[in-house]
């Protein structure tokens, strides 16, 4: 029981800092999962898409398939389609795409 308990505490002491530097862009909810979508400096039209884990579960089964969250979060914070061809992930769960915004 200790070692779970000194496990959790560890978890919990590593996860603080990523969770407390500020992250800019603009906070959607989707499904009830808060997500961050801002634009890509570098790439005109390219977004990208990070789910806020403010529970610390980070093995927890989501309500719908990210892919499929992100997607939806990227709409509403942006306004414009994705072009699902240049969707990807990151090792840190963190989902890039190109907006196609009609005027």
């Amino acid at each position: 029981m200790k070692q779970t308990a000194l496990a959790a505490a560890l978890c919990a002491a590593l996860a603080a800092p990523v969770l407390a530097k500020g992250v800019e862009g603009t906070q959607v909810t989707v499904l009830g999962r808060d997500w961050v979508v801002a634009p890509v400096e570098d790439m005109a039209g390219r977004y990208s898409a990070t789910r806020l884990n403010r529970e610390h579960l980070p093995f927890r089964p989501p309500a719908v398939l990210t892919a499929r969250q992100a997607v939806r979060a990227l709409r509403a914070a942006t306004g414009c389609s994705v072009n699902l061809d240049t969707m990807v992930r990151d090792i840190t769960g963190t989902y890039y795409a190109q907006m196609i915004c009609r005027k």
